[in-house]
């Protein structure tokens, strides 16, 4: 792949080994991690727009905002793991071609998010259950996360870590830290000035529990 030219989306999902050989020349890895935290951006945007949708426009512009910070938020918090767990497998990259490193697994993401960002809004338009669309939203993120491995494996192939395995930790870890950060930002279903349940703090997963039952327990009244 030529230095002279930002790789598109074509080369991102096909190659994503070469997409990480771009980042070599210092101008081309910051444009390359331009590029690359734009389609995260976008992804996580027009996923957290179809969330959103279950409700109104409004808060599905909110959502798309939101989803945009929680994918941020996440990566800045995870990327200390990402450079140890990397320099672990084998990684003997600069800071900054770590973090493209880790850009393009987000990138991945993104544009996994983004092609499955339609089936999710038909379904938020068309149906009444928040649990359903909890359900399906915790889905669609794990089949686009499924994804990531293969930049992960391109990796290893390109020689660029020796081993896979930190990277495959990493991710696992950004999965939770970013699930977690969905509970910090609730509620992502409900109408604007609608007041947090529960109050306080909140582990992930009695959010999500407590979010299904609730609608099990509305539908049985």
């Amino acid at each position: 792949m030529s230095n002279e030219t930002t790789p598109g989306l074509g080369e991102l999902l096909r190659a994503p080994g070469e997409t990480m050989g771009f980042a070599e020349g210092k101008a081309c890895g910051w444009r390359l991690a331009a590029f690359l935290a734009l389609v995260t951006t976008v992804g996580c945007a027009l996923f957290g727009f179809a969330v959103g949708s279950f409700v109104d426009l409004t808060v599905a512009a909110l959502d798309a905002a939101k989803m945009v910070g929680i994918a941020a938020f996440s990566f800045v918090l995870c990327f200390p793991t990402l450079y140890v767990f990397a320099t672990i497998g084998g990684l003997k990259l600069s800071l900054a071609r770590t973090a493209v490193l880790g850009l393009v697994c987000t990138a991945t993401f993104g544009c996994l998010l983004a092609a499955l960002s339609p089936i999710l809004w038909l379904f938020a338009v068309s149906t009444e259950s928040a649990a359903f669309i909890i359900v399906l939203s915790c889905f669609l993120a794990w089949l686009a996360l499924v994804f990531v491995v293969r930049p992960i494996s391109a990796a290893k192939a390109k020689g660029i870590v020796e081993r896979s395995i930190g990277l495959h930790m990493w991710l696992v870890v950004f999965a939770v830290v970013a699930l977690q950060t969905v509970t910090l930002v609730r509620p992502m279903l409900a109408p604007i000035g609608t007041p947090r349940k529960p109050e306080g703090k909140c582990f992930f997963l009695m959010h999500f529990g407590e979010s299904i039952a609730d609608e099990f327990r509305s539908s049985a009244r």
